[in-house]
């Protein structure tokens, strides 16, 4: 992506420089599949052992006016 402006009379222009890798490591780390895939299994199994949604209860109490 190219940007080309002219002010009173000077012209400058910038070029975003291609990175093939990114500065963020989140990406750059290798993950395996049945690892999170059992990560995913995991918490699934905490969310189906909770009788109750704390969060989305005081949401809903929250739209019904009680306290």
């Amino acid at each position: 992506m190219t940007e080309r402006q002219n002010i009173n009379g000077y012209s400058f222009s910038w070029t975003q420089p291609y990175l093939p890798t990114s500065y963020n490591p989140f990406y750059e780390r290798k993950v395996d599949v049945a690892e999170e895939l059992a990560r995913i299994e995991m918490v699934d199994r905490w969310v189906d052992a909770m009788l109750t949604y704390p969060d989305a209860d005081a949401i809903m109490n929250k739209i019904r006016n009680v306290y």
